[in-house]
């Protein structure tokens, strides 16, 4: 069926595998450093202001702390990760971005929670207070 034409295959390989290896070294020259997670760094770093302008540390000083170290271990993970064009660093640096972020809210809404339950303490007190005048006033 198949003829030999006697000639070995080596050169045929080496003639198709050269342009492709220049291809490849083309594209590894043009591949650019992996992108910093500016994005999420600056939604964490917001997140902080809002909760420092929210005086959040006197009610979650513990969160707001654990989002302020996410962020700056975000920063040198990407600095990292940017020097020696590590993807996956990158992609870490992001998610301790995210996890900043989401401290931040956290310290938030719990200092919310802290400084609602305190106001309902105290309109329950100033209800107590009026009850027992009315009771005072009718008894008397």
């Amino acid at each position: 069926m198949f003829k030999s034409t006697g000639k070995t295959t080596s050169k045929m390989d080496a003639g198709m595998l050269l342009p492709v290896f220049i291809l490849s070294i083309g594209l590894a020259a043009c591949a650019s450093a992996p992108e910093p997670p500016n994005v999420a760094m600056q939604a964490a770093d917001m997140a902080i202001k809002q909760a420092d302008d929210a005086r959040v540390a006197d009610y979650a000083s513990s969160q707001l702390t654990s989002a302020r170290d996410k962020l700056t271990a975000a920063h040198a993970m990407a600095d990292k990760a940017r020097r020696d064009s590590d993807e996956s660093e990158m992609v870490q640096a992001r998610w301790l971005a995210d996890e900043s972020r989401s401290d931040a809210e956290l310290a938030t809404a719990l200092a919310q929670e802290a400084r609602s339950k305190s106001v309902d303490k105290e309109m329950q007190q100033s209800n107590d207070t009026l009850q027992q005048e009315l009771q005072r006033k009718n008894g008397s």
